[in-house]
């Protein structure tokens, strides 16, 4: 049965998965990090992954990223399994991050720190004595990132310049860098006011399209605009997880992280 036909029957087609734990056990000295923790993120979503401190939220991102590999459980991209590969090996097959730490370059302009990240899948990073103008290749390429993420006007200021925000921006450029089919952010919108959240918001939903974005968060009203879907998480395993209107009803949802935003 095709696509079309499904439809017209009144079957939506089965997702496809980009992203797959399945049964993930990361432990520390005998403590369970993340607790059996399976979930699918569909490919063209948008998923948010919530929970109070000391969830097991940023576990699981480097669990997913390659930074951590898991005690049992395994992790699937598009169908490969993953969680043996190292993180730049994964990066390859299509799945890039940000991190909850600014990781930018902050003494090199906002222009080169897109550049080195250009650079990495190449062969220039290891040929020292190359002339500088082989990087002009990689010029144009970085201008249209930096435009795509709003910082087109301040692509000759050092990163150290920056705003928190537009640190941000730098870093989802970076990450854009690896043309990923996958975009891992880790707290996108912390340590924002309002005007720098909005353009966060804006920015993720730029780049969400042709491509899936997972985003841990804590700002639920940032959930609220962005997610297609969310999974809860608490003491390291699944509590919930669905579209945010029906997870957001949940009572162990409101009693364990959303408490009066939950009604």
């Amino acid at each position: 049965m095709t696509v079309i036909s499904q439809l017209q029957a009144g079957n939506r087609p089965t997702p496809v998965a980009a992203l797959e734990a399945r049964h993930l056990v990361k432990e520390f000295r005998g403590f369970r990090a993340t607790n059996d923790v399976s979930l699918q993120i569909n490919e063209g979503e948008i998923h948010a992954i919530i929970g109070p401190n000391g969830a097991g939220k940023t576990t699981l991102f480097n669990l997913l990223s390659g930074f951590l590999r898991p005690t049992s459980g395994e992790v699937h991209l598009f169908g490969e399994r993953v969680d043996q590969l190292r993180p730049y090996e994964i990066v390859r097959r299509g799945l890039s991050r940000s991190f909850q730490i600014s990781s930018v370059f902050p003494t090199m302009t906002v222009r080169d720190n897109v550049l080195v990240a250009l650079q990495s899948p190449t062969p220039l990073p290891h040929q020292f004595w190359s002339p500088l103008s082989r990087l002009d290749a990689l010029g144009e390429q970085a201008e249209q990132i930096l435009e795509a993420v709003g910082l087109g006007a301040a692509h000759e200021r050092l990163a150290a310049d920056l705003s928190h925000g537009e640190k941000r921006q730098l870093e989802i450029g970076i990450s854009l860098t690896q043309q990923p089919r996958v975009l891992l952010l880790d707290e996108p919108t912390s340590g924002m006011g309002s005007e720098g959240i909005a353009r966060v918001i804006a920015l993720v939903r730029e780049v969400a399209r042709g491509r899936t974005v997972v985003l841990v968060e804590h700002n639920m009203s940032v959930v609220a605009e962005l997610a297609d879907r969310i999974t809860v998480l608490q003491y390291g395993a699944v509590l919930a997880s669905g579209r945010y209107d029906d997870v957001r009803q949940d009572p162990r949802v409101i009693e364990a992280y959303l408490g009066e935003e939950g009604h």
